[in-house]
């Protein structure tokens, strides 16, 4: 399972995750959930379950959620 995090950042909020090289900013949370939705859907049709997790400003985890993979295993 892929782990994508949603963090506070500088300017905003960061999605960073080993699945992709670098992390994204954005100025707008609901912006960052978008894309790290996004990018869980796309692992998910690749065969890769993904957890979202979402922090506050206080590094406390707020919610989590997981996007099972969509490939059967046989």
């Amino acid at each position: 399972m892929k782990i994508i995090e949603i963090v506070p950042a500088e300017a905003g909020w960061a999605v960073r995750t080993d699945a992709i090289d670098n992390a994204l900013y954005f100025t707008g949370a609901m912006a960052a959930e978008s894309a790290a939705v996004r990018l869980a859907h796309g692992l998910a049709e690749a065969g890769q379950s993904a957890s979202v997790e979402v922090y506050d400003a206080d590094g406390s985890i707020a919610r989590r959620f997981v996007i099972p993979s969509l490939r059967l295993v046989k």
